[in-house]
């Protein structure tokens, strides 16, 4: 795909135009209007933010496919990431769930819905997994993060622990998108159910980039962290893989199935995941997404 990524030198403005979910991340990063003619690091300059990590989350909301490059990954700051989710949480329960709650309550009575009050305990049961998933992340996996940045390494937990665990939540909002438009009695008309449904809908994706954040950027950045600060033999500043090894770890970045890579290297599907285990043991990543961060990291794909 050919695309112009957004730079620190854009026009903050133009950035917004060229993206409108864009006006739900602003607040996240504490940003308002009234920036003017001002670029991208003017602004974050001025706000105290980091410039890369803006225009990560901002070039990932825009293109399906982006993936950051090494150095882009290298400026990231941990930190930033966390207070970026904080601030979301508190957006996502304190305005935009509070928000569409209401306004299915406010369906449900105007369209006289039989069983609207299953629909009304939908959305608390949502409402409870939504708050029960941010509680454990704002009570486990922040802090255990933050100790790690302070040199702290628990034994007792490890963020694999938070990828095995991490819960989809949007994929229940496709539901609810379901029942409105198909199940809904006639009198709920298109114009009384759009808004509703926007507003879900945007909520959802909102959602999907928030997932997308933390399972392929914040918990690829705690493995490396987790890994420089252990001194085990398995840390990666002194992982050596062979040659062919380090063909099999690139064509896993590319999402090359067991079978494909041994058709492209011409070597059984038993000797490439001999290589994989060989990866695992060297490196002690087992995920793809950690996998593809220590390939960027060492300058074996782009």
């Amino acid at each position: 795909m050919n695309y112009t990524l957004f730079s620190e030198n854009a026009k903050m403005a133009d950035v917004i135009l060229a993206n409108s979910r864009l006006l739900y991340v602003l607040p996240y990063f504490g940003i308002g209007f009234g920036f003017g003619e001002k670029t991208v690091k003017q602004v974050c300059n001025d706000k105290n933010i980091s410039a890369p990590l803006l225009l990560l989350v901002c070039n990932m909301y825009t293109f399906d496919d982006y993936i950051p490059n090494k150095e882009d990954l290298k400026q990231i700051p941990v930190e930033g990431i966390i207070t970026y989710l904080q601030n979301s949480h508190k957006d996502y329960l304190q305005v935009r769930m509070p928000q569409i709650i209401s306004d299915i309550h406010n369906l449900v009575d105007i369209c006289q819905i039989k069983n609207g009050d299953f629909l009304d305990l939908f959305c608390e049961k949502y409402k409870q997994e939504v708050i029960a998933h941010f509680k454990y992340e704002e009570d486990i996996v922040f802090p255990y993060i933050i100790q790690l940045l302070n040199g702290v390494k628990e034994d007792r937990y490890h963020i694999k622990e938070y990828e095995a665990n991490h819960s989809d939540i949007d994929a229940s909002l496709n539901d609810l998108k379901n029942i409105i438009m198909k199940f809904l009695p006639l009198n709920c008309t298109i114009e009384k159910c759009r808004d509703i449904l926007y507003n879900i809908s945007m909520f959802e994706y909102d959602l999907s980039k928030h997932t997308l954040l933390e399972n392929k950027i914040l918990i690829s950045l705690v493995e490396h962290i987790e890994r420089n600060n252990t001194t085990s033999a398995q840390s990666t500043e002194n992982v050596e893989l062979s040659d062919r090894e380090k063909d099999v770890l690139i064509a896993l970045t590319k999402g090359l199935t067991n079978k494909e890579i041994a058709e492209k290297l011409h070597i059984s599907a038993h000797t490439v995941i001999s290589h994989r285990k060989n990866i695992v043991r060297k490196t002690g990543i087992k995920a793809v997404s950690g996998l593809t961060l220590y390939a960027l990291f060492n300058n074996l794909v782009s």
